[in-house]
């Protein structure tokens, strides 16, 4: 999975990282055809190889819906925005469904350029007496999943790029046992809906039908380092 360039994602005086991170690594292995034939899309623009191992700052595969076309391409994860008060640039991955529609970073978008991120299942640490355990949440045998997502255009390097960022929400009583957030998360029907229709109906009622299907098991540390990318990122590791 292809990295941003360096100068995108830099934590230090120039630019920062800011908000409350949920979901910060996740899988992606649907080969493209399955993802073509799903949303009946023949305008796949670029399609990212298998990664079990998806950091911010990394070209991730994305549905979206532009001029009544669906198209497949890897967009940036991360919105970035200049802090004035701060005189520094900071980057969001997460977008809360709570406020998205008040934030000026967002508010537009959850209008006008919703998206679906290609997930197989994320990652989340759980602290546990000063120790964070990374666990691997999925639907079992590791079944497609979409996160509901926004877009926009950017200027990066002096040329436009579509960029991503993950509409997040309460975590339902199963996965708060690892987290107090989690990823907006639908099925593929669901996220045709999502795709097409008017964003208040989810930001309402935003329960997937697939959610009851969600397992976890912890995995091992090697995740945290985002160089690691393979499948032992994924097996279930006894604690």
């Amino acid at each position: 999975m292809q990295r941003l360039l360096d100068d995108r994602w830099r934590f230090n005086a120039n630019a920062s990282f800011t908000g409350f991170v949920v979901c910060g690594r996740f899988v992606s292995t649907e080969k493209k055809e399955k993802i073509q034939k799903l949303f009946s899309s023949s305008n796949i623009l670029n399609y990212s190889n298998p990664s079990y191992n998806i950091a911010p700052s990394s070209l991730v595969n994305t549905i979206y819906k532009d001029k009544k076309k669906l198209y497949i391409d890897k967009l940036l994860w991360s919105f970035s925005f200049f802090n004035k008060k701060n005189n520094i640039t900071q980057f969001v991955i997460n977008s809360r469904i709570e406020t998205i529609v008040s934030k000026y970073l967002f508010k537009e978008s959850i209008i006008k350029r919703k998206c679906l991120i290609i997930s197989n299942g994320y990652f989340e640490w759980k602290n546990t007496n000063n120790n964070k355990q990374p666990y691997f949440i999925s639907i079992p045998k590791n079944e497609l999943m979409f996160f509901g997502g926004i877009w926009r255009e950017e200027i990066i390097n002096n040329n436009k790029s579509n960029v991503v960022c993950i509409i997040t929400k309460e975590a339902n009583e199963n996965l708060s046992k690892i987290h107090s957030r989690m990823p907006l998360i639908m099925s593929h029907n669901e996220g045709l809906d999502f795709l097409h229709d008017d964003a208040n109906r989810f930001l309402e009622n935003n329960t997937s039908i697939i959610e009851d299907d969600i397992d976890y098991f912890p995995v091992s540390k090697i995740v945290n380092n985002p160089k690691n990318n393979n499948e032992n990122c994924i097996k279930e590791i006894n604690l």
